[in-house]
C-alpha cells in the first residue's frame, strides 16, 4: 500500500507540474501576441495615402459619398475607367492559381473593358490582411474606384464568373 501511495503522489506532482507549464506557456503567448498588435496610432491617416502604386497607397473606399466603406484596395489595382478588374490574389506554390488564371484570362478576353490583375500574396501582405484573404486563389471583381463588387474563393467556374459579371456590367 505504501508503494501505491508514493506512485499516486508522484503522478499527482507530475500532473500539477504539467498544468503549471501549460499555464505559463499560455501567459507568455498572450503577452507576445499583445506586443505584436500594431498600435492604431502608428497607422498613417487615410489622407496620407503616399505615392500611387506604393505599399502606402492603401485607402478605404466607399461606393457612394458618405456611404459605408466596402473595401480597401490600392489605386494601382483598381479597374481602368469604365471597366472592371478581375483581381486574383495568388501565391507562387498554388496549383489552383494557374487554373484560376486561365479561367479569368479566358473570360476577360471575351469581354471588352474587363482586365485581369494578379497579386502575389507574399509580396503584398498588408493587402492580404486588409482584405481578409484566407486562401489562394481568391478573385475579386473591382470597379474603377477600387471598390470590391464580388469575391470568389478557389478556382472560379467560368459560368459562375459570367453570372457574377453580367448584372454588374449592366448596372455599372
Amino acid at each position: 500500500m505504501a508503494t501505491g501511495g508514493r506512485v499516486s503522489s508522484w503522478v499527482l506532482v507530475a500532473v500539477v507540474a504539467a498544468l503549471a507549464a501549460v499555464l505559463v506557456a499560455a501567459v507568455v503567448l498572450a503577452v507576445v501576441r499583445r506586443r505584436r498588435r500594431p498600435d492604431p496610432a502608428a497607422v498613417p491617416p487615410v489622407d496620407d495615402a503616399g505615392p500611387e502604386g506604393t505599399r502606402r497607397d492603401l485607402r478605404a473606399v466607399a461606393p457612394h459619398p458618405g456611404g459605408a466603406v466596402s473595401g480597401v484596395l490600392p489605386r494601382d489595382l483598381a479597374a481602368p475607367p469604365g471597366g472592371l478588374a478581375l483581381l486574383q490574389l495568388s501565391s507562387q506554390f498554388c496549383a489552383d492559381c494557374r487554373a484560376s488564371r486561365a479561367v479569368l484570362t479566358d473570360v476577360a478576353s471575351e469581354h471588352p473593358g474587363v482586365t485581369v490583375r494578379e497579386v502575389d500574396v507574399a509580396m503584398r501582405p498588408e493587402l492580404v490582411r486588409l482584405l481578409g484573404i484566407r486562401r489562394t486563389p481568391t478573385t475579386l471583381v473591382v470597379d474603377p474606384s477600387g471598390v470590391e463588387l464580388a469575391r470568389t474563393v478557389g478556382v472560379p467556374r467560368r459560368a459562375d464568373l459570367l453570372g457574377t459579371l453580367g448584372p454588374i456590367r449592366r448596372t455599372g
